[in-house]
C-alpha cells in the first residue's frame, strides 16, 4: 500500500502544483489587465492638462478612485516629480521607483509578476503619460493583493482537499487489492514456518492472488507433498528395518542362551555375543523411538516440572549410589511449563542416566529447575531445567555435535548406549517448541539445558 499510494501522491503533485501555478498566473493576470486599464485610463485623463497645470486636474477623479476601490493613484511627472498622490507623503518604494522608470522610458511595467499567498506587496502598474509622441509623465497605480491571494489560497485549498479526496478514494480502492496480491504471500509465509515446526501435511491455497502467485502456491504445494512423501517413506522404512531386526536378533539371543548352557566352555566368547546382541536391539529401540519422536502427533498439556524433577532424581538413586555418584536437586520446588505427556520423563531419564555413565565416581550431578521471566512483554519467559555434572565433560566441539543420530564421544566407544538418547531428546524438546542445548560447564562438566514455554506463552 505504501509503494502503490506512494505513486498516486507523486501523480497528484505532479498535477497539482502546476495547476495551482496556473491558478496563481490567471489570477494576477487577471487583476493586472484590471489595473493596467485603470491605469491607462489615468494616462489619458492627464493628457490634455500636461501642457499648462502638470496633471493637477484630475486629482479628483484620482481621490474618487481610491475612496472606491481602496487602490493608491500617483501621477509623475517626467522629472520624476510626484504631480498628484491619493496618499501624499506615503512615499514610493525601490520597486514602485524602478517600475516607474521603466514607465517614463515609454514603456508599460507592472510588478510582481506573480501574486503568491504569502507576498504582502501591493501590484504596481505604471503606464507612460504620452502627449503628441512625447513622454511628458506616468500614471502609476499601487493596488492591495489581499483579495487576489485569498482567491488564490482558496483555490488551492480546494485543490488540496481535491487531492486529498482522491488519495483517500484511492486507498480505499488499494487496500483490497494490496491485500488480494499479498494474501496468497502470506499463506505461503504460513504454510512454510507450518512445515518447518513439522507440520508436513500443511498445504496453503492456490486459487486465489494473481496468476503468478497462483502457479508458485501451486509448485509449493506440489514441492511440500514430495517432502511429505519422502519423509514419510524415510520414517516408514527406519521403523519398519527396527521391526524387523528386533525379530531375529530376540530369536538369536535365545539360541545363544541356549548355547551358553550346553556348552559351558564357551561361555565367555557367547556372552560378549550376548552383549553385542543387546547392543544391536539398543539400537532397533532408539532408532524406534527416534522413528515416534519425529512422527507423532504433539498434544500438549501443562506439567510441574518441579515435581517431575523431584520424581526423577528418587527413581535414580540407587542407581548412582552404585556408580558412587551423588544425585543432587535444587531450584524450585514446583514450576508449570506446556509439555507433552511424558515426554519430560524420557528426556530427564535420558540426561541424568548419561550423566551418570559417563561423569565416574565421586561426581555429583545437580538437576536444576528455575522459571526465566522476560522482560519482553510479547515474551512471556520459560522454564529452564539444567543437569549438570562437575565430571571431566566434553570439549565445545563435542557438545555441538552430541545431539547428532549415532555420535559417540572420543572415549566412549567402552559405554553402553547407541548414540541416539541425546538426539531423541532433542527431537522431543524441539517439537514442543522449546530449546534443547549441551554447554561445557565450569568448571568442569557437562550442562544440558532444556527450556519449556510457560503456559501463558501458548495461551496468548
Amino acid at each position: 500500500m505504501v509503494i502503490f499510494l506512494s505513486f498516486i501522491v507523486l501523480t497528484l503533485l505532479c498535477l497539482a502544483i502546476p495547476a495551482a501555478m496556473v491558478t496563481a498566473q490567471s489570477i494576477t493576470q487577471t487583476m493586472v489587465l484590471d489595473r493596467q486599464s485603470d491605469t491607462e485610463r489615468f494616462a489619458h485623463l492627464a493628457q490634455p492638462t500636461s501642457a499648462t497645470h502638470p496633471m493637477t486636474d484630475i486629482a479628483a477623479e484620482l481621490d474618487r478612485y481610491q475612496t472606491l476601490y481602496g487602490v493608491r493613484a500617483v501621477l509623475v511627472t517626467r522629472e520624476n516629480r510626484i504631480a498628484a498622490d491619493t496618499r501624499p507623503g506615503t512615499g514610493i518604494g525601490v520597486a514602485e521607483k524602478d517600475d516607474i522608470e521603466t514607465a517614463l522610458s515609454g514603456e508599460r511595467a507592472s510588478s510582481p509578476s506573480l501574486i503568491w499567498p504569502w507576498d504582502t506587496s501591493a501590484l504596481v502598474v505604471a503606464v507612460p503619460i504620452v502627449v503628441e509622441g512625447e513622454v511628458v509623465g506616468a500614471a502609476v497605480t499601487l493596488s492591495p493583493t489581499d483579495r487576489a491571494r485569498m482567491s488564490t489560497l482558496t483555490w488551492w485549498l480546494i485543490l488540496v482537499l481535491g487531492g486529498l479526496v482522491i488519495l483517500g478514494l484511492a486507498r480505499l480502492v488499494v487496500e483490497p487489492m494490496a491485500r488480494w496480491i499479498l494474501r496468497p504471500v502470506r499463506q505461503l509465509d504460513q504454510a512454510a514456518n507450518a512445515i518447518a515446526a513439522g507440520e508436513l501435511t500443511r498445504r496453503t491455497d492456490a486459487s486465489t492472488g494473481p496468476e503468478e502467485l497462483r502457479n508458485l502456491a501451486t509448485s509449493f504445494n506440489t514441492m511440500a507433498k514430495m517432502i511429505e512423501e519422502l519423509i514419510d517413506k524415510q520414517r516408514a522404512f527406519i521403523s519398519y528395518t527396527s521391526h524387523q531386526l528386533r525379530t531375529p536378533l530376540a530369536v538369536l539371543r535365545l539360541q545363544l542362551e541356549s548355547l551358553c548352557e550346553e556348552y559351558s566352555s564357551g561361555a565367555t566368547r557367547l556372552t560378549e555375543t550376548l552383549e553385542e546382541v543387546d547392543r544391536l536391539t539398543g539400537i532397533c529401540d532408539g532408532l524406534l523411538a527416534l522413528g515416534r519422536a519425529e512422527s507423532d502427533t504433539v498434544t500438549t498439556c501443562v506439567e510441574d516440572v518441579g515435581a517431575i524433577a523431584t520424581e526423577r532424581i528418587l527413581a535414580w538413586e540407587s542407581l548412582a549410589a552404585r556408580h558412587c555418584v551423588r544425585l543432587r536437586r535444587t531450584g524450585g520446588a514446583s514450576a508449570s511449563a506446556v509439555s507433552s505427556g511424558g515426554m519430560l520423563i524420557h528426556v530427564l531419564d535420558a540426561l541424568i542416566d548419561n550423566a551418570i555413565k559417563f561423569c565416574g565416581p565421586g561426581t555429583t550431578v545437580t538437576v536444576q529447575v528455575e522459571v526465566l521471566d522476560s522482560e519482553d512483554p510479547e515474551d512471556p519467559g520459560c522454564v529452564d531445567i539444567r543437569v549438570l555434572d562437575d565430571g571431566e565433560g566434553m570439549s565445545p566441539e563435542a557438545a555441538a555435535r552430541a545431539t547428532d543420530p549415532f555420535w559417540r564421544g572420543p572415549g566412549s566407544e567402552s559405554k553402553p548406549g547407541s548414540g541416539l538418547g541425546l538426539a531423541i531428546c532433542a527431537t522431543l524438546v524441539t517439537r514442543m517448541g522449546g530449546r534443547f542445548e549441551l554447554r561445557v560447564a565450569e568448571p568442569s562438566g557437562v550442562d544440558a539445558r532444556v527450556r519449556l514455554p510457560l503456559p501463558s506463552a501458548t495461551s496468548s
